[in-house]
């Protein structure tokens, strides 16, 4: 269950994790911190057009949202990136910018443009400051890891997605992380540190169904029982 036959598989399996979880969580937190911080905390930024900003984001966002059950096409990534390209040579050290930025990486994603996917989301953890000593909530952060990570395990480089999830505390974020970490290290033929971080995976579960991750540990020899 945790490894893929081809690259071809391996691609369409990230694709898939990203639509499940990218752009409707993306976009969902960026309008939240729109309509209850906006006022506090994204309008004492330095940005001198928080306006501006605020309307180059929503057009990415409506585009995004538009896309969440369609299939995107190679226009509907130049019409984004043509935003996203505005609103980043303008506004850089923006919240909007970080958040636009994910939401285009999602859409480099699915038409494989991986090596300017990771680029983008690289950008966001190289450029944590949205000011003077402002900076984004750590959650953003998390976000782009993982995202990132998966797409280092796309590419075949297990261990940079590893160095990347071992980076920061998870926090809320654990099980998701420690079962792509699980992932890597089966990737990498490690078969003992796979079962280590699904089971940590499996007990940092609070919600959601655990049906994958029981699965991943029974092909790699683990009783149901067991995972009790």
């Amino acid at each position: 269950m945790a490894t893929y036959a081809s690259d071809e598989e391996q691609l369409e399996a990230l694709k898939s994790w990203w639509q499940e979880n990218g752009t409707s969580l993306l976009v969902g937190i960026a309008l939240v911190l729109g309509m209850f911080f906006g006022a506090q905390q994204w309008q004492n930024s330095t940005e001198a057009n928080s306006g501006a900003a605020s309307d180059l984001y929503q057009q990415i966002a409506d585009m995004a949202l538009a896309k969440m059950s369609v299939a995107i096409t190679e226009d509907d990534l130049l019409s984004v990136q043509t935003a996203y390209s505005q609103l980043k040579a303008d506004h850089d050290s923006s919240i909007y910018t970080r958040y636009a930025a994910l939401i285009l990486a999602r859409f480099q994603t699915e038409l494989n443009h991986l090596d300017a996917a990771a680029t983008e989301l690289q950008w966001i953890l190289d450029n944590p400051k949205l000011g003077l000593l402002k900076s984004a909530d750590e959650e953003l952060f998390l976000i782009t890891r993982l995202r990132l990570a998966k797409i280092n395990l796309a590419q075949g480089r297990p261990q940079a997605a590893i160095d990347l999830l071992k980076a920061e505390d998870a926090g809320s974020f654990t099980a998701v992380y420690a079962e792509l970490e699980g992932d890597a290290l089966l990737s990498l033929g490690d078969r003992e540190g796979a079962k280590a971080a699904y089971e940590r995976a499996l007990a940092a579960i609070t919600n959601g169904n655990p049906v994958l991750l029981n699965l991943k540990l029974q092909d790699l020899g683990v009783s149901p029982v067991e995972q009790l």
